[in-house]
């Protein structure tokens, strides 16, 4: 409790306004300031002194409390609190010093800033309240005249400025570690997935730095190679592995990638103990501001397992077309002795043989003749990718051109007229295996057709930059829906042999020829008697490459 005479004391030398001006307050809000003290007129009278303040760009928003338990409400409610100037005896002898411990130690409030005016020091000596109590003031109201009080007001919110804003870079400072444990996190756990992903795909990860020629392999490079994880190599010591066979190709590649600046690829073995092993190699090459090559970045993939299976499918492959090449050629040889049999047969029995029998001898011989045009189709088929011209740059026109003409008689016969359209390149083929595929795809447009209805053909050419496509269409027959997948397979008839004649292996011949130059062909159909559309797209080489 204070008297007047004390508050005149207190206050007789206070300017109407005072200003420290710097930063405006957080926010552009005003500072507040509590006031606590049981005697209204102290209330009255610091509002009159500090109402015109301004300190750091902000002015002072003055909140009033009668008592410490009014305060400690007051205190829990707005967080934001920046100054208390705080009367020791109200309620009880020390209310305003059990209000300190609530504000420290069960608010948790260490910022705001706490000034004790006392004018009954005899219940807070100052020696024991600055040490035992965690305040940042303490004035007697007999001691304090109005610049002293501007002083320690200013002094209080510019240390509580300076405390919230290290709570908040402290803040931000522990959201940024947040993150970067997040983000490690993150990183870790990719990097055990990318391992686990390099292991299960057998591709592992290198770079090469070529200023100071090492190489640094992950863990599944290392692996692949047997090394010891960790392995740092250089380029001899790599060259050293690979297969002596394979050393000219590989530096005359790497050479190439170098000087042109592109990604670089090869595959070769490499000798891993007394194992070989074959390896693909991909790498971006990575130059400087003048074009010179710094570093690569790249991969290995472990291929062993693929080239052992591509082996054996190949002479799989090689033992099942020359099992189809002597089954088809030896057994031509008997079906022509049981057919030429059969015909003397029906000869020298002909005056014997009644209308039935002369019948059945007719199927026996059909049936051989048709046997043994199916064993030339498969012949001819075995022979693809085998036998036959070498791939050669020709005229694909020419080669059309020279289709058509044989099939001359057929085209005149159905009456067809065929239109032929687009670019026409020339290309590297095997002109035999293309002409075959001309023949059967336009003959099969000019033999399967409508009754009574002429066929129209086309046969058009498109060029892009890595494809060249063919596209023969007709109005014949059609496709019905749900058959289309079974054109291309051996021996499979989707139209009856009494309606149109055919082994069964033109379209099979034609989908090898087109796969063995390493494209794709398909049919599309609208339905029976609307047609067909035979595509053909075959990857375009470009002359000189």
């Amino acid at each position: 409790m204070s008297s007047g005479a004390e508050h005149d004391e207190l206050f007789s030398a206070m300017p109407a306004s005072g200003s420290a001006d710097a930063a405006a307050p957080a926010g552009g809000n005003m500072w507040k300031v509590l006031l606590v003290d049981d005697e209204a007129d102290v209330h009255a009278v610091l509002r009159l002194t500090l109402q015109d303040v301004q300190i750091e760009g902000g002015r002072l928003a003055l909140l009033d409390a009668f008592s410490a338990t009014e305060a400690a409400s007051l205190l829990a409610a707005q967080t934001d609190i920046a100054l208390v100037l705080l009367d020791v005896v109200m309620e009880s002898d020390r209310a305003g010093l059990d209000l300190v411990r609530q504000i420290r130690e069960q608010l948790a409030n260490r910022s705001v800033q706490i000034v004790l005016i006392t004018g009954q020091p005899g219940y807070a000596p100052q020696r024991d309240v600055v040490s035992g109590y965690e305040i940042n003031g303490y004035w007697i109201k007999s001691e304090m005249n109005a610049e002293r009080l501007f002083v320690a007001v200013c002094s209080a919110i510019r240390t509580y400025r300076l405390i919230r804003e290290q709570a908040s870079l402290q803040a931000a400072l522990r959201e940024k570690v947040d993150e970067l444990d997040n983000t490690l996190r993150t990183l870790r756990e990719s990097e055990a997935t990318f391992i686990r992903a390099q292991s299960v795909a057998h591709v592992g990860s290198w770079t090469y730095d070529m200023t100071k020629d090492e190489m640094r392999l992950s863990a599944e490079t290392c692996r692949i190679y047997g090394l010891p994880e960790g392995t740092i190599g250089q380029r001899h010591t790599y060259l050293e592995r690979v297969c002596l066979d394979d050393r000219g190709g590989l530096e005359e590649a790497w050479q190439a990638a170098l000087d042109a600046g592109r990604p670089f690829k090869h595959e070769h073995r490499i000798q891993v103990g007394k194992t070989l092993r074959h390896v693909r190699l991909q790498a971006d090459v990575i130059c400087d501001a003048s074009g010179k090559p710094l570093r690569c970045v790249g991969t290995t993939q472990d291929i062993t397992e693929r080239k052992l299976a591509e082996e054996e499918l190949r002479v799989s492959n090689a033992e099942l077309e020359q099992f189809s090449y002597a089954i088809s050629h030896d057994l031509r040889q008997p079906l022509r002795m049981i057919s030429s049999y059969l015909q003397l047969l029906g000869m020298s029995l002909a005056d014997q043989l009644d209308a039935e029998r002369r019948e059945y001898f007719d199927f026996a011989i059909d049936g051989a003749k048709r046997l043994d045009r199916m064993l030339v189709a498969l012949l001819e088929y075995s022979r693809v990718g085998r036998l036959g011209e070498p791939p050669a740059w020709v005229d694909s026109r020419a080669i059309l051109n020279e289709a058509l003409l044989f099939l001359q008689p057929a085209i005149a016969e159905a009456e067809a007229r065929v239109k032929v359209s687009g670019r026409w390149p020339r290309v590297f083929v095997r002109p035999d295996e293309m002409l075959r595929l001309f023949q059967n795809l336009v003959g099969n447009a000019t033999k399967f057709r409508v009754a009574g209805r002429n066929p129209e053909i086309g046969v058009t050419s498109t060029v892009t930059a890595a494809e060249w496509r063919l596209t023969i269409t007709d109005n014949g027959i059609g496709i019905r829906p749900g058959q289309v997948g079974r054109l291309f397979q051996v021996f499979q008839r989707l139209q009856s042999r009494a309606a149109f004649e055919g082994s069964g292996v033109g379209l099979a011949l034609c989908r090898k020829i087109v796969e063995h130059h390493g494209g794709r062909i398909w049919a599309e159909s609208a339905g029976e008697g609307q047609g067909s559309r035979f595509c053909v797209a075959l990857p375009l080489v470009r002359e000189g490459a």
